[in-house]
């Protein structure tokens, strides 16, 4: 089960009240700090971090505008300030172990080369190393975010000591954890448990428009036009490397076409991010909501059919009795399926783990994925999930799961079917085909329906008459 800040520190929902983000402590989260939402935060903070950042950069186009050669007193100066390793205490970026790359020796000179260039071809506005990932390779959101909280790793630790002393997070509240410099040590990475306000962060650390390459050329007007001229229909054909050289020698050694794109840059706003839109994290939350809300299972003296029902019967009572309706609803649609099947996986992970059962997600044995499997030994049972919005639903029943059972050597089929409101005859026509095929003395998917649709409130409600 993912490990929360919340959880661990038993915080309950004061870090969301806070509008505090609440990181993930055993491994990093896909989320960024913005440098345009550096720009616009009330958080106090952070009021002053995006003109500190320029400030920065801007002695920093100082330094290379002076130097004569790559051997100078400037030039190595400047080499020197451009260190920026990862903040791991932040919990952000893409890495999955406990340590991320940061930028690196190779990487810092080629940016400071490429950087000198262009500076000394006439342009020197700090907004240059803003959008470093529009020309030099190996630069994406992660390392950007880590140049941006080396900049401002002071205002971090202000900001994160503020909320400790609200929530009380001190050495007296939690004895059990080691305190360095007044910050707590994250005892599942080593390091400093730092907090964000969620008000500056992103799914990319830059304005969405300048997130890759292909985006920027589709909607920066001043890039697309110059692009357009210089290598027309050919862009789509020509490899990032080979994308990123051309606007690097086309648009940023161009100071005229290089302030346009900046003046852009700078009119564009972000607006606050909604955390929760990000999927991944959402049902991670929802994961640890569930488990939390209920009772454990004791699946140890019963087959894996039997655990299956048991895990599944966990899902339905917070679908349809702890408004977890409401939650799925709030999901694009296109992510629904997904949120659910992830969902539900998450779920019956936990439980199998404490159970001695396998699970497999998404397990492929020639005939495609099934949604998961959950086994111990031989004993197998697979699991469909579709929603009734779904057009191959019936297919699903009728063919899919028979052909992942088949694959898995099992007789033990269970079919989830979430009813989402959106088709009004699909969950009907399934029943029909399983009572035709009872009748006809196959051994068709148990189904289970789930009731997603949106409620009536208490005062509304009315139960159905006999």
């Amino acid at each position: 089960m993912a490990v929360f800040v919340s959880d661990e520190l038993r915080l309950g929902s004061q870090l969301e009240e806070l509008k505090v983000f609440d990181s993930l402590m055993d491994e990093d989260s896909n989320f960024f700090i913005n440098i345009k939402r550096l720009k616009d935060t009330e958080v106090p903070e952070f009021k002053n971090s995006y003109a500190k950042i320029n400030d920065y950069f801007r002695d920093l186009g100082i330094l290379l505008k002076a130097s004569k050669n790559p051997q100078d007193k400037f030039y190595k100066t400047a080499v020197k300030k451009f260190d920026f390793s990862e903040i791991r205490g932040i919990n952000l970026g893409f890495s999955k172990g406990t340590r991320g790359a940061g930028f690196g020796t190779k990487l810092s000179n080629q940016i400071i080369k490429d950087a000198s260039e262009i500076i000394k071809s006439g342009s020197d506005q700090p907004e240059i190393f803003h959008l470093t990932s529009l020309f030099e390779q190996n630069v994406g959101p992660d390392r950007l975010s880590d140049m941006i909280a080396t900049l401002i790793y002071d205002d971090i630790v202000k900001y994160t000591k503020r909320v400790y002393i609200e929530l009380g997070i001190n050495k007296d509240n939690y004895p059990e954890y080691s305190f360095e410099a007044g910050l707590l040590i994250n005892p599942y990475k080593g390091c400093e448990l730092l907090l964000l306000p969620i008000d500056i962060l992103h799914e990319l650390p830059i304005a969405k428009s300048w997130d890759d390459i292909d985006r920027v050329v589709s909607e920066n007007e001043t890039i697309k036009k110059e692009m357009n001229e210089l290598v027309g229909k050919e862009w789509k054909k020509l490899a990032s490397s080979q994308k990123k050289r051309y606007i690097k020698d086309y648009i940023f050694m161009k100071p005229d076409i290089l302030a346009k794109v900046i003046e852009d840059y700078r009119s564009t706003n972000v607006k606050p991010y909604d955390i929760y839109q990000n999927t991944d994290y959402k049902i991670l939350r929802l994961i640890n909501f569930i488990i939390k809300g209920n009772k454990e299972l004791n699946l140890s003296n019963i087959n894996s059919y039997e655990s299956s029902l048991e895990i599944i019967g966990i899902y339905k009572n917070w679908v349809e009795n702890q408004k977890g309706y409401t939650t799925l609803r709030g999901t694009n649609t296109r992510d629904e399926e997904k949120a659910i099947q992830k969902t539900l996986h998450g779920i019956a992970l936990y439980y199998c783990m404490t159970n001695n059962l396998d699970i497999s997600p998404e397990s492929n044995t020639g005939r495609g994925p099934v949604d998961f499997k959950i086994s111990r030994g031989n004993d197998k049972t697979v699991v469909e999930i579709k929603l009734t919005s779904n057009r191959e639903t019936l297919h699903g029943f009728e063919i899919q799961i028979e052909e992942y059972a088949k694959s898995e050597g099992t007789e033990n089929k269970i079919f989830l079917l979430i009813d989402n409101g959106r088709s009004s005859n699909i969950i009907r026509k399934v029943e029909e085909s399983y009572e035709n095929r009872k009748k006809a003395g196959e051994n068709p998917a148990t189904v289970i329906v789930i009731d997603a649709k949106p409620k009536e409130s208490a005062s509304k409600y009315k139960p159905p008459e006999n």
